[in-house]
């Protein structure tokens, strides 16, 4: 009996033995697999980890905006009249001196301020208001082309001018002949905005003489068009080197209940016993725009015999 149990507890002791001995393989795998798994995840982590650090540094570094980026507000100078140059800021139309006052571009090139005097855009211009004498035009041949600056919007801009001399009308002046097309004839001369319709234009300026008087001119003019618009009427409006002259804007239709379609300037320049009517007509939206350019070109009219 004892010796069968014996035998029983050897045969168990060799069944927990060898049991023993198969299990511990398979165990080694998974502790390699263990040791090795945090070289396997760890690099992901890290790269991801840089990349997400990488914008922040870029927009650490990024250069601030400058002041000029900033800001889009323009200096200008104009002048009093007599000549003394002032310094304004801004954009659009609406510029503001030193002082704090405020200033709008009119049409026909001054800047206006409630209560205060007009500023001119041109020196010359100006002078010659002060002395209420016209400055005598540059000596020019009929066709010559030449550059010359103006100011848009607050802007210098080089603009491209031809001359011309039309003796049967009696004057001489320079047109940007980039921007407009010229069409000549015994009574008129007309410069018609190069995208327009020659036949049918609607940002033109116009050119004719009229033996009546400036005032004559002026009057029947200011009626005509007194029944559509409400008008500004300045007599005593400078131009650089015709000198003084009748100035009529009808840029509002009459009461006030809607805007016109087409703005219209009208100068009667005193020509002799007759005058030079030039009639500004341009769209509602052209009008600052075009309407500036072609105030330029009359400030370069001067008279001549006839």
């Amino acid at each position: 009996m004892k010796k069968t149990v014996f035998t029983i507890l050897i045969a168990a002791a060799l069944v927990l033995s060898l049991a023993a001995c198969g299990s511990a393989p398979a165990a080694q795998p998974q502790e390699n697999a263990a040791a090795e798994a945090p070289l396997v995840t760890d690099a992901p982590q890290q790269s991801a980890e840089a990349d997400a650090e990488q914008p922040a540094a870029e927009a650490t570094e990024a250069p601030a905006p400058s002041e000029e980026e900033e800001s889009t507000v323009n200096t200008v100078t104009a002048y009093r009249a007599g000549g003394e140059p002032v310094s304004l800021k801004g954009e659009d139309g609406i510029f503001t001196t030193e002082d704090g006052i405020v200033y709008y571009l009119g049409d026909d090139g001054m800047l206006r301020a409630r209560g205060y005097e007009d500023l001119y855009i041109n020196d010359l211009a100006a002078k010659a208001a002060a002395e209420g004498t016209a400055e005598p035009a540059v000596a020019r041949q009929d066709g010559e082309r030449f550059e010359a600056v103006i100011v848009m919007e607050g802007m210098e801009e080089t603009v491209n001018y031809e001359h011309i001399r039309n003796e049967a009308l009696g004057f001489e002046m320079d047109y940007d002949y980039e921007s407009f097309s010229r069409s000549s004839e015994a009574d008129r001369e007309r410069f018609v905005l190069v995208w327009d319709d020659p036949a049918n234009p609607e940002n033109y300026l116009e050119l004719s003489y009229s033996p009546e008087s400036a005032e004559y001119a002026a009057g029947a003019i200011s009626e005509a068009l007194s029944a559509e618009y409400e008008l500004y009427r300045d007599d005593s409006y400078m131009l650089e080197h015709a000198g003084r002259c009748i100035y009529i804007n009808a840029s509002s239709v009459k009461g006030g209940g809607y805007s016109p379609e087409h703005v219209q300037t009208v100068y009667v320049i005193p020509a002799g016993d007759g005058c030079i009517v030039a009639t500004e007509h341009c769209s509602l939206e052209s009008a600052e725009g075009i309407g500036r350019r072609f105030t330029y070109m009359l400030h370069t009219l001067s008279l001549i015999e006839k």
